[in-house]
């Protein structure tokens, strides 16, 4: 309080707000000008609390909580000479402010559609340098809105938007004019619509774009049709278990929108995926992407091998993330529904008992040690096994972080292989290991990574 301008505390003073002992008193430090951010809900908070502690809540008028308010707002705005971002207030901010203020000086606005109009244009008045924009949408606006859309195109450049929709709303004439800045533009981040605007992204290449973000928007074919040369980061984050989407998506788009540059990819799709796409968004990553920090995959048993190729590719990795997928036997699901004659379902069922028993007969051990290899395993080497070996292997240097999901059945041998195996490497970092598995018991995931912490 002792910040306030002279005026200010004359003004509080005269109303019983603040005390004459604030009327002689300087600040023994401008504290506030050295403040880089502020918003409605701090200052609200500032002034309750001086209310609180000074005053018996029903002896404090409304009026003198709107007085105290203002006063705040007029002492930051004005003397905040570091101020660099702001949640705009839904009030006329332009009558709080002086000549000499530090609101042209704002590089990052976080605002709402709700807010009037006019105090957008009054920004725009104002403000020609903001470089990050955060919109929260719960309004709706007009095709022919003159107020954000307007502060929004006259901004030199705008290198970072974030918005998110509470209630799916699409605001077409909103990505219009975002794309003035789409050479400028270096993140986007979207939530919650019901599917990604085409306005802004409809056959549209983005030069700068490296930072692609989008969480719980349904419908993204339209990503078929976008260009992101210089994409370093793409985090697209969904409902797997709402949303039916294939990895097939993401192989395409890498494949044909970016040019080499992902440093991180981490997207949701469900486990059940057919082995092939799994296959070529695996080789895409490591024929593309080998800049690679940050990787999420889906692998089964029959893609260990790929996953070795992609470890050897890709040497800057720091976090995997890797998910246990369910394989689709697609062929055999079009086979079930593509019966060109139902007469012979009787003897394509004979057929395949046929098979099956064959199958059965060829499987049966013809020895005692045959039996013993398949049954308990010796002198074989697991899928799990291998599957380990080949990432404590082949895992970069850097690896800091490393997720595994699924039903792998790791046993107490391969767990001790795989951190004997780490142990050898010269890793550059200590390793932060999540196994998420409904077959390995909890006791000997932990039990085998205590000996190897304390060691």
């Amino acid at each position: 309080m002792l910040c306030l301008s002279d005026y200010s505390k004359q003004v509080l003073n005269i109303n019983g707000i603040i005390s004459t002992t604030f009327l002689s008193q300087p600040p023994k430090f401008n504290y506030v000008s050295y403040i880089e951010y502020i918003s409605q809900d701090i200052i609200t908070k500032f002034v309750n609390n001086y209310i609180t502690i000074n005053f018996e809540e029903d002896t404090f008028s409304s009026m003198h909580r709107d007085l105290l308010f203002e006063e705040i707002w007029k002492m930051f705005l004005n003397q905040c000479f570091s101020l660099k971002s702001i949640t705009l207030p839904n009030i006329k901010i332009i009558n709080y402010l002086e000549q000499d203020n530090s609101v042209k000086n704002i590089r990052k606005l976080k605002c709402s559609t709700d807010i009037d109009p006019s105090l957008f244009l009054d920004l725009s008045q104002l403000c020609q340098n903001i470089s990050k924009i955060i919109i929260i949408q719960n309004k709706n606006l007009e095709e022919n809105e003159i107020g954000l859309n307007t502060l929004i195109e006259s901004q030199d450049k705008i290198e970072e938007i974030k918005i998110e929709s509470l209630m799916n709303i699409e605001n077409t004439s909103l990505a219009k004019s975002l794309r003035k800045h789409i050479n400028s533009l270096q993140s986007i981040s979207l939530k919650n619509f019901n599917s990604l605007p085409s306005s802004l992204f409809q056959n549209t290449e983005f030069p700068n774009l490296k930072i692609l973000k989008i969480k719980l928007i349904n419908d993204l074919k339209i990503l078929d049709s976008i260009k992101l040369p210089n994409l370093e980061i793409l985090e697209i984050l969904n409902n797997s278990i709402l949303i039916d989407q294939t990895i097939d998506l993401y192989s395409k788009l890498i494949s044909t929108a970016t040019n080499g540059n992902l440093k991180k990819i981490n997207i949701e799709v469900s486990n059940d995926q057919c082995s092939d796409d799994l296959k070529e968004f695996i080789e895409i990553i490591t024929n593309r992407c080998n800049k690679m920090e940050y990787l999420t995959l889906w692998i089964n048993d029959k893609l260990i091998d790929n996953l070795e190729k992609l470890l050897i590719s890709c040497k800057d990795l720091k976090h995997i993330t890797l998910n246990k997928a369910t394989d689709l036997d697609w062929e055999l699901v079009d086979d079930e529904f593509n019966v060109e004659n139902p007469d012979n379902e009787t003897k394509s069922v004979t057929n395949i008992l046929n098979q099956s028993t064959e199958r059965r007969k060829i499987s049966e051990p013809s020895s005692w040690l045959e039996f013993l290899t398949k049954s308990v395993g010796i002198g074989v080497q697991t899928n799990e096994f291998k599957f380990l070996s080949i990432l404590a292997t082949h895992s970069s240097n850097n690896l800091s972080e490393l997720i595994i999901r699924g039903d792998w059945n790791f046993t107490r041998k391969d767990l001790l292989k795989f951190f004997e195996t780490l142990k050898e490497k010269d890793s550059l970092k200590p390793l932060k290991l999540q196994i998420v598995n409904n077959k390995t018991s909890i006791e000997t995931i932990n039990d085998v990574c205590k000996k190897y912490s304390e060691e």
